[in-house]
């Protein structure tokens, strides 16, 4: 067969292109913002590009939205201290920003 299957985006596949997201806009990132910047950078097809029934997203920017409303699981970047939760998007910390010098690019 050619071509390559793709696989579907998760939400920890999100976890640090969110956090380089909110450090490139100063820390932080309104979760519209960060939804356009993930999907430009992911380029969501199939599955993840299917806009959800009754409304006007993807599945893809429902990912992303669950980065926040999964906030409080023990695997999220907020649980862990790496970003804060502001209410309209999120915010690096000082641990997020030791994360990311630790991680290559």
């Amino acid at each position: 067969m050619s071509g390559s299957i793709r696989v579907r985006i998760r939400e920890r596949d999100l976890y640090i292109p969110a956090l380089r997201a909110a450090e490139a806009e100063g820390g932080f990132i309104a979760t519209s913002k960060l939804i356009d910047v993930l999907t430009n950078e992911f380029e969501p097809e199939g599955e993840d590009a299917t806009i959800l029934d009754g409304r006007n997203d993807s599945r893809f920017s429902q990912i992303v939205r669950n980065l926040v409303s999964h906030r409080e699981s023990s695997t999220s970047i907020f649980f862990k201290g790496l970003a804060e939760y502001t209410g309209d998007g999120i915010k690096i910390t000082q641990r997020g920003r030791q994360f990311l010098s630790q991680v290559p690019e």
